[in-house]
């Protein structure tokens, strides 16, 4: 085959083949970007959605230190799943800054606390737990999660209704509708085989 006619068989391609290419291209990387969250955060789902359920259960039932105790217990056991089962392999590009945004969060709360300063412990917690799932929904939106922040829109509402119908169980209806919702987003996104 000589040169030309090579040339004759190849054609520079025009701006509706890049169109074309491209728009067969952002449903994959959107995919990939899911499956890639998906498997990052699955684990840690799981782990701090029981977390809060055993936190709420434990903070309600059991009372006084040993109650705090066991809830803090509960956080850090969440804190080491999701340190230790986060895929090495499996890297997103936002991952440090975000893992920064959440300490700066954890890290400024018991201030907050201090401005705040609510004379009712059930009430200090719940309003915790509500900062953490305000923190989730903004994530989730930032990161265009929609289930991860409707869990976070979810749990800031169920302690609204629950601090006006039920006060006595706000920090129940933090912990449940959090960590129910973080545990079965959790469960449905370990689906994924690795």
């Amino acid at each position: 085959m000589t040169a030309d006619q090579r040339d004759e068989g190849c054609r520079v391609p025009t701006s509706a083949d890049a169109s074309r290419i491209l728009a067969e291209i952002t449903p994959v990387t959107r995919r990939a970007r899911q499956l890639a969250r998906d498997v990052t955060f699955a684990r840690p789902l799981l782990a701090w959605g029981l977390a809060w359920v055993a936190g709420a259960l434990m903070y309600e039932f059991v009372r006084g230190v040993p109650g705090i105790a066991l809830g803090l217990a509960a956080c850090a056991g969440a804190a080491a799943v999701s340190w230790l089962v986060r895929p090495r392999e499996v890297r997103l590009h936002s991952e440090q800054r975000f893992a920064q945004l959440w300490i700066a969060l954890f890290a400024t709360s018991p201030l907050l606390v201090i401005v705040v300063a609510p004379a009712n412990g059930h009430i200090l917690v719940a309003f915790l737990g509500c900062l953490w799932a305000v923190a989730l929904l903004l994530y989730g939106v930032g990161v265009k999660d929609i289930p991860l922040a409707t869990v976070g829109l979810t749990t800031v509402a169920a302690a609204a209704v629950a601090r006006l119908a039920a006060p006595g169980v706000i920090m129940l209806a933090v912990g449940l509708a959090g960590g129910l919702g973080m545990a079965a987003l959790g469960g449905w996104r370990m689906r994924w085989k690795r």
